[in-house]
């Protein structure tokens, strides 16, 4: 069966998928009030608790949401996933957030075919440089797309990492540049050999030398 009122989100891109949980909560507590959503940490509820969330019918609503964080991490939850979400109400909308899953479990093939499953996979140099650029010019600021590759190069691929040091930039000097970029941020070595040779190879010069000196 596939109930598309269970949705999933998973994915290394935590900003992608804040952003989808948001949007997704946002609008369903416009339609329906706080009170019609329900938060549960899959780390610290019980299996009854968590049972009892998505299975009760709406209290003093027409319809309740089930905000639930990571259930994965209990092994009484891995084992009756199935059965729990087979019987959620049609008056329940649930939300499972699984910032990381094991696509070796049952539960992820599982959670893939019987949910709206929705994937948010980490951003690779481009897209983080063109992500750079979009959220400095959504918090007042700017960045060029050389600034904001060399930015993600200098620093790191991490995402978090590059939100944080976007942020410390855009509050010494909304207009970021090449020289801020050195003045305030570490550069986090990460180069390899392999990273060196493909530069090489490829033709690029000034990455190759730039790898070979970190």
């Amino acid at each position: 069966y596939r109930n598309d009122m269970v949705i999933t989100l998973t994915g290394e891109n935590a900003f992608g998928l804040k952003a989808e949980l948001d949007g997704l909560v946002s609008a369903f507590v416009a339609d329906h009030g706080d009170l019609a959503l329900e938060r549960i940490d899959g780390e610290e509820a019980e299996l009854s608790r968590i049972g009892e969330a998505l299975t009760s019918l709406p209290f003093l609503a027409e319809r309740k949401m089930v905000l639930l964080r990571r259930p994965s991490a209990s092994k009484q939850f891995l084992e009756q996933a199935e059965q729990l979400l087979g019987n959620v109400p049609e008056t329940t909308e649930v939300i499972i957030v699984e910032p990381k899953l094991d696509k070796r479990l049952g539960y992820y093939k599982f959670l893939k075919k019987a949910t709206d499953f929705r994937e948010f996979k980490g951003l690779d140099e481009h897209g983080l440089a063109q992500w750079l650029t979009q959220q400095a010019k959504e918090r007042g600021g700017s960045i060029s797309s050389n600034d904001a590759r060399y930015l993600a190069e200098r620093v790191g691929l991490s995402q978090q990492l590059l939100g944080n040091e976007l942020e410390k930039l855009l509050l010494y000097n909304p207009k970021i540049t090449h020289e801020t970029i050195d003045e305030l941020t570490e550069a986090t070595p990460q180069s390899t050999i392999f990273q060196l040779l493909e530069a090489a190879f490829a033709g690029n010069a000034r990455k190759a030398m730039r790898l070979y000196d970190e």
